[in-house]
């Protein structure tokens, strides 16, 4: 019985869910840092005027936060991609262990 696409789902659902994995990491460390610098931001006294010329720290949040929004946007795609590939899985095993009753009491027969 050839099964290779069967491989090829599995490998492409493993490959979704370490990429989720990766993201999540990613992701997380990414609002650590966002939470440290907020943290740092919130106890640091007043800058003078002169720190934000050029409005260099607000550009460099505002790099930081789309940044995040962009992990967020790939998160959820990569979580969604997982769930059809979930789907589709469980339905295969679902079809697989059908035919497989089947089989056996045909054999049986």
């Amino acid at each position: 019985m050839q099964i290779e696409w069967l491989d090829g789902l599995e490998s492409r659902v493993h490959d979704a869910a370490r990429s989720l994995v990766e993201l999540r990491e990613e992701n997380r460390t990414l609002r650590d840092s966002v939470k440290d610098l907020e943290t740092r931001l919130a106890a640091a006294p007043p800058p003078a005027p002169t720190l934000w010329e050029g409005q260099e720290g607000e550009e460099e949040i505002e790099v930081l936060q789309a940044r995040v929004r962009d992990l967020e946007s790939q998160l959820a795609a990569a979580e969604a991609a997982a769930k059809v590939w979930e789907a589709e899985r469980e339905e295969v095993r679902r079809r697989v262990e059908a035919l497989t009753e089947r089989l056996e009491g045909l054999a049986e027969a």
